[in-house]
């Protein structure tokens, strides 16, 4: 890795790894560059596609450990492990990981604006192509924090047959933070300078939509993606930067999202969700809100997926070991849409990325001084 006055970029590659037919797999991998100075990331260039062109991850995310416990990533380097969202991946300080990049479409280029980027601070020891690019030496003036609001994917429960609304919450900074104790970044405290927002769902998400909302509780379209895939963001980065940018979002505003999921209410468009049917009449997948009533695990309600509705023993056995405290009837039966981390799951997420205002210059990065 470069020092911050460096002006070359760091290439990294996730090891080959196989996805059998019909599945999905979720893997990570850990790779520790040396270093004992901070790099300051201009942005990320992800080109995530497999053996062929047609087939591509359908996310990739980049962190970067900040923690004090480096030692225990040491037998995990270029392993690849399945693992949900890297949760039971390496030390369990897992909010000491500080989402640098990601993406869902072929190729991804993401680069700050002039006068910022993220910071890469180094840590502590107690075939796909990334890169960082470093920012310009003497010419950052603020470091960018990430946006990665996630709560709206607790309210996701579409059943068989049926389009919906309910995934929805906001980004509110000074407001009560719930997403960051389940896999999103913590809300500032302050007024933030917000840069970049975009969306995340799966397939069956048909649009994503953020609102500025104001103090008045009255709401601005900033944002909107209609296609899950490659859904842009907000500014569009093939014309100038709007008027309206950087957005200011101060305690008592917000950046209210939603998203439209659609559970095969026209299958020519869109399947049906399929799942191993566990009670019988009863359409399987509990969401995150069912989960914690149950007191289950928040993230593990997703019906365990199959591909043909009907009797099948094979696909839908009375037992799994993937999954402990479920028993199925053998049946593949039509299942509530709710969040899950395959592909075949879905997802409410609005990624982005902000710097904190400045109590006498706002979000004017003119007068600021250079910080590398």
């Amino acid at each position: 890795m470069a020092s911050a006055g460096h002006t070359k970029s760091i290439n990294l590659k996730f090891p080959r790894f196989s996805v059998p037919p019909r599945s999905d797999r979720e893997v990570c991998t850990f790779v520790k560059l040396p270093r004992s100075e901070p790099f300051d990331a201009a942005g990320t260039l992800i080109v995530n596609h497999g053996n062929k062109k047609d087939f591509t991850s359908h996310h990739f995310l980049l962190y970067a450990y900040t923690g004090t416990r480096l030692d225990e990533f040491a037998a995990l380097q270029g392993v690849i492990k399945d693992s949900k969202g890297c949760i039971d991946f390496g030390p369990t300080d897992t909010t000491t990981r500080v989402l640098i990049g990601g993406s869902q479409s072929e190729r991804s280029l993401q680069m700050a604006p002039p006068g910022l980027a993220t910071q890469i601070l180094p840590t502590v020891a107690g075939a796909n192509k990334k890169a960082f690019m470093p920012a310009k030496p003497h010419t950052v003036k603020r470091y960018l924090t990430p946006i990665f609001e996630v709560v709206a994917n607790g309210f996701l429960k579409v059943p068989p047959h049926q389009v919906s609304t309910l995934a929805n919450w906001s980004w509110a900074p000074g407001g009560v933070d719930l997403g960051g104790s389940t896999g999103g970044v913590p809300v500032p405290r302050g007024a933030a300078c917000v840069t970049q927002v975009t969306a995340h769902m799966h397939k069956r998400g048909k649009k994503f939509t953020v609102n500025f909302v104001d103090h008045d509780g009255s709401q601005t379209p900033l944002f909107e993606a209609t296609d899950y895939s490659d859904p842009g963001q907000w500014p569009r980065t093939d014309q100038p930067l709007p008027a309206n940018w950087p957005l200011l979002v101060s305690p008592g505003q917000a950046l209210a999202y939603e998203c439209t999921h659609d559970n095969g209410s026209d299958a020519s468009t869109v399947p049906v969700k399929l799942g191993c049917e566990e009670t019988p009449g009863e359409a399987p997948g509990r969401s995150i809100l069912d989960q914690f009533a149950a007191r289950k695990n928040i993230t593990g309600g997703a019906a365990k997926r199959c591909t043909q509705a009907g009797p099948d023993a094979a696909e839908c056995p009375a037992s799994d070991p993937a999954f402990p405290d479920r028993t199925f009837t053998g049946n593949c039966v039509e299942a509530n849409l709710v969040f899950g981390f395959t592909s075949d799951d879905d997802m409410c997420i609005l990624p982005g990325a902000y710097y904190d205002w400045d109590p006498v210059n706002g979000c004017d990065l003119g007068p600021l001084p250079v910080i590398n």
